[in-house]
């Protein structure tokens, strides 16, 4: 009971948006056009290879709809795939609460996010010794 109080709480005290590392859903993968559908699963592929939640969202609606959708939703990171970004190797990223979306090559999105998913505990500090 305790637990489910504390969990009540942490959710409330952030009014739903919860920390990138905690998020239940971290990324949601939406495609522009259904010809980035193959895409957008390989994106979701390298990011779940680097220990993020993230899933697809291939369904045929349009890209405000989807946005606007997972933003309710609290997703904290929405990537978008069209064809520019199958060919460019890149992902459209819009981060939850901001209205400007940033085009960065997948792999270096995979890296930060990787990154911003790792718990406050478990970063590494690195303590600078005075000799």
């Amino acid at each position: 009971m305790e637990a489910t109080t504390t969990c009540r709480g942490a959710i409330e005290n952030y009014s739903g948006k919860l920390p990138f590392w905690i998020a239940p859903r971290q990324v949601v993968v939406a495609s522009i056009v259904s010809e980035a559908d193959e895409y957008v699963q390989h994106v979701v592929d390298t990011l779940v290879a680097r220990g993020l939640r993230a899933e697809a969202d291939t369904r045929n609606e349009k890209i405000n709809y989807k946005v606007r959708e997972h933003s309710v939703g609290k997703v904290p990171v929405i990537l978008a795939c069209g064809m520019k970004e199958v060919a460019d190797d890149t992902v459209s990223v819009r981060r939850l609460g901001e209205k400007q979306t940033q085009v960065v090559t997948l792999n270096a999105v995979a890296d930060q996010l990787a990154a911003e998913a790792t718990p406050p505990d478990l970063v590494q500090h690195h303590a600078i010794s005075v000799v």
